[in-house]
């Protein structure tokens, strides 16, 4: 569903509007300061940036698979040719470690699923829109959890941010959410950062600021402002 509704940039092309990514808008205003620093000290840093993100592609899509019976798609930009030899091997080792985890997880709810954010001024005038795409809802141990895999070696501030979006997305479609985890799954073991609704509430707040400076600075060189949802 989400890989239908992406263009080339990144961009969600919904209903006749096109809205910048949560994640497009988080490398754009987030601090890349550690980034930054193991460019420098990672001299083939693309490739091993590359070989990262085929891992948490295909992770996700592991991890989806056992936990709904809705086929994950597969990433047209991701072919065959360009995996790492070793990725059914990595895979099966972080597959191992979600279910070690022993989490009752009842049939999902959502599953992949798109959510708009949008930001009103006092004026009730949208002033900025964005989109993204969450891993996972559904009951997990009695509660209604937003679930977002991640397979980053440690946490992240932003991704608690695009926590925050897509509560803020879900609470727009009615959607109940009673709390959120951040799984980190890798071979040797997972880490779960848990957020309750008032934390994702607050992270939720600290990226509608960060889009809102995103799309004051894309409106200097637009000449109509719906062609970004707004």
């Amino acid at each position: 569903m989400s890989q239908s509704l992406r263009d080339n940039e990144g961009n969600y092309l919904i209903n006749g509007r096109k809205y910048k990514s949560v994640t497009t808008i988080l490398k754009e205003e987030f601090p890349k300061i550690a980034l930054d620093a193991w460019k420098e000290r990672t001299p083939d840093w693309p490739v091993k940036a590359r070989e990262a993100r085929i891992y948490g592609t295909f992770m996700h899509m592991q991890l989806q698979s056992m936990v709904s019976p809705i086929p994950p798609e597969m990433p047209a930009e991701l072919p065959w040719t360009e995996w790492p030899e070793d990725i059914a091997e990595e895979l099966e080792a972080r597959a191992a470690q979600w279910e070690a985890l022993g989490l009752e997880m009842g049939q999902p709810c959502l599953v992949e699923h798109t959510v708009v954010i949008e930001d009103f001024d006092d004026a009730h005038k949208l002033v900025a829109a964005s989109a993204g795409t969450l891993d996972y809802w559904g009951e997990i141990d009695g509660m209604k959890t937003l679930l977002d895999w991640k397979s980053s070696k440690r946490p992240q501030k932003s991704h608690r941010i695009q926590m925050g979006a897509y509560y803020l997305g879900a609470l727009r479609e009615g959607i109940k959410v009673e709390w959120g985890m951040i799984p980190y799954v890798r071979r040797n073991g997972v880490q779960i950062i848990e957020l309750t609704p008032d934390e994702m509430k607050e992270e939720g707040e600290r990226f509608l600021e960060l889009a809102r400076k995103s799309y004051e600075r894309s409106m200097v060189n637009m000449s109509s402002c719906s062609q970004w949802g707004v």
